[in-house]
């Protein structure tokens, strides 16, 4: 593309054929003299100017071919009989099991070395590490045993389309009067052999030998497969642990959870072969007594078994801690009146232990207030709320939740500021002074996106929502990290719910008074409030899986004054990481194993990350069965030729270097020349 640069050439050539030189007439009495100079001073301008043209235009076409970045390329000699060999090496985290004897790790490096060692020396290799997908091409025969010395156990999943795809590839390049000998060796576990079922075709080879790398032992191995929070109270904390045995022998085993110094209770765990099961896990916690509370949790196993890596699961939590669920409701006393007679019935119930809620209008509203406030419900969007976006900001993505319900002529531009900032879950368009009707359940499962307690959801479940006739609505801009999590009979939504920072905000498409519908007036109100608010602490799970984009929330500090939306973070094997701010959460570049990953800034927040799910299921598979996955993935034709070339990346030369320095003296020649033509 670059090269098409070269085309701008015509610029100098147009103002050559441009630039005709203008004659005065000047008295002479010696006109021979005066002809004989006329045509040497014309002759020599001539030939200058076509000097100086060449020279412009050469300068242009080397410019365009610096950018197009030239190299030059050397076929590499190589005799056609030589033998070509991929190895697919297995390097995922199930190599780490021992049984005693060594790892299968080792194993693996052992039959690699005595295979390479088997091969003819004149042998090109090509490696590939499955798990890390890695690769080494092109090498000898001794770089290939250093190569295969060098295998680490990663925490990734090997995979074996990659592996394939590269090798038929490789078919079609080869330059070979035989076929490409391919060597497979894995533990072939579920996740390997899933892949292997999922190729659509086999590979053409030239020899192919899969190998199993299993104990001939029973294997004797358990995993903490998942853990997730079932509640909190009285300062402690209950969680739900799947436990998985992953070997052939019954596993006996001690479960704890471990917070920073602090263990829980031990639970004992007998778990036959090849089962899982649910365990729950009870352990104190200390919350601060406002904010939110980050937690790392350790989910660990008793030693006991082959591999120590799978027996422990990272789950980070944050918890907000609040005593009480304060609600400052913003709008003129009589648009709020229905909201406020049901928010102080809810406060009654014994669903919520406290719900306070104070009012203040709009020109009254300040930043005090938002201090105060646990959740704000805005009865309108008004021009006031715009003016406050930026402490609105700020309130939502410490945690706290912002409801807007729509009014017949909502503040277009403050709700332009506030979809800008991201504060707005859907951006209201047009107004439609329709009759419809609200759907009777909550859509799509979606009802935990907006930390919606499930008693609250469970008890509007009990009135007839879809007997709500809503007399106006707007056709509103969905965002595009938002949902809606409960809908209108006509496709649109009646609630939009959007994450930011730790906070929430909410997007009601009808009014908090009777002006556009009955939802506020109807016996719904109190369970629709309390379905708004929430639960009084919902906390939050912060765990990916390796390999998963991980991300935690970003602090209001973090949101305001990180240079270029960047920050630093500490990752699994200890080392410091850049990553970027987007959307109100910190995104990880890379973790770099399994672990932690931790905020270098105070509050310490964290994410957990364990292995892929069913990474380490260590059941042996059947020579059977192995032999199934090769037989369709890969299959033998003897005396397999292809015609293309092979050239190594080390046949490229960059000339850039050259052209630059031709450039530099071209653009020092032509104005000598141009200055020498003056003359």
């Amino acid at each position: 593309m670059f090269l098409l640069g070269s085309f701008a050439v015509a610029g100098p050539l147009i103002a050559h054929l441009l630039a005709k030189p203008r004659y005065r007439r000047v008295p002479f009495t010696m006109l021979r003299f005066l002809l004989v100079g006329r045509v040497e001073s014309q002759s020599r301008r001539r030939f200058r100017d076509l000097l100086i043209l060449l020279l412009r235009c050469a300068i242009i076409v080397l410019i365009a071919m610096l950018f197009a970045r030239p190299r030059w390329l050397t076929e590499i000699e190589i005799d056609e009989s030589r033998p070509v060999y991929y190895l697919g090496l297995d390097n995922s985290m199930s190599m780490a099991y021992s049984d005693g004897s060594g790892r299968y790790l080792d194993e693996l490096v052992d039959s690699a070395v005595e295979y390479i060692r088997g091969a003819e020396d004149n042998g090109l290799f090509s490696i590939c590490a499955l798990g890390s997908q890695e690769w080494a091409r092109d090498l000898s025969k001794d770089a290939a045993l250093a190569e295969v010395g060098k295998l680490k156990v990663t925490a990734g999943t090997a995979d074996i389309d990659n592996f394939v795809s590269v090798l038929a590839g490789a078919r079609l390049q080869e330059k070979l009067e035989r076929g490409i000998s391919v060597l497979v060796l894995s533990d072939f576990t579920t996740n390997t052999l899933e892949q292997f079922a999922d190729l659509s075709e086999p590979t053409i080879v030239g020899q192919i030998d899969c190998r199993a790398i299993v104990s001939p032992k029973p294997v004797s191995n358990a995993a903490v497969t998942s853990a997730h929070v079932t509640g909190s109270k009285d300062g402690k904390l209950v969680l739900n642990v799947s436990v998985a045995n992953y070997g052939d022998v019954e596993q006996k085993r001690e479960l704890t959870a471990k917070i920073g110094e602090k263990s829980s209770d031990v639970v004992d765990i007998k778990l036959p072969a090849g089962q899982e099961r649910s365990y729950s896990v009870t352990t104190e916690i200390d919350l601060e007594e406002r904010g939110t509370t980050f937690l790392p949790v350790e989910l660990g196993l008793s030693a006991g078994d082959g591999l120590e890596e799978d027996d422990t699961f990272y789950l980070a939590i944050s918890v907000p801690q609040r005593k009480s669920v304060n609600v400052l409701l913003v709008g003129e006393e009589d648009d709020t009146f229905l909201l406020k007679t049901a928010m102080t019935a809810l406060s009654r119930m014994n669903a919520y232990e406290m719900v306070a809620v104070r009012q203040v209008s709009f020109g009254r509203l300040k930043s005090p207030d938002l201090g105060w406030a646990d959740v704000v419900v805005c009865s309108a969007i008004a021009a006031q709320v715009g003016d406050m976006g930026d402490e609105l900001e700020s309130f939502v993505a410490t945690g706290g939740k912002a409801v807007f319900f729509m009014t017949n002529e909502p503040s277009g531009e403050a709700a332009k500021k506030l979809w800008e900032r991201g504060m707005l879950a859907a951006l209201p368009g047009r107004r439609l002074q329709r009759q419809t009707g609200i759907l009777p359940d909550v859509s799509g499962g979606k009802s935990s996106v907006g930390d919606n307690d499930a008693a609250a959801v469970k008890s509007l479940s009990h009135y007839r929502m879809e007997r709500i006739v809503l007399t106006g609505y707007f056709e509103c801009e969905q965002h595009a990290d938002s949902v809606r999590t409960w809908e209108l009979d006509n496709g649109l939504g009646l609630v939009y719910v959007k994450r930011l920072g730790n906070g929430t905000t909410i997007l009601v498409n009808t009014s908090a008074d009777d002006s556009l519908g009955a939802l506020t007036k109807s016996s719904a109100s109190v369970a629709f409030c309390g379905y708004l608010l929430g639960r009084n602490s919902e906390i939050a799970e912060h765990s990916f899986a390796y390999g998963e984009q991980a991300m935690v929330p970003a602090s209001q500090m973090e949101l305001k004054f990180a240079k270029d939306k960047q920050f630093w973070v500490q990752v699994c094997d200890g080392q410091t990481k850049q990553g970027t701010i987007r959307e109100s959460f910190l995104f990880v570049p890379e973790t770099c194993g399994i672990g932690w990953v931790r905020t270098l800034t105070k509050p310490f927040r964290y994410a957990g990350i364990n292995l892929p799910e069913g990474e380490t299921d260590m059941r042996k598979p059947t020579s059977e069965v192995v032999a199934g996955v090769t037989k369709r993935a890969f299959r033998v034709q003897e005396g397999e030729i292809s015609k293309a070339e092979i050239f190594n990346d080390k046949g490229h030369k960059p000339i850039w270097k050259i052209f630059v320095w031709i450039i530099i003296a071209m653009l020092l020649i032509e104005p000598a020349i141009a200055n020498r033509m003056k003359r």
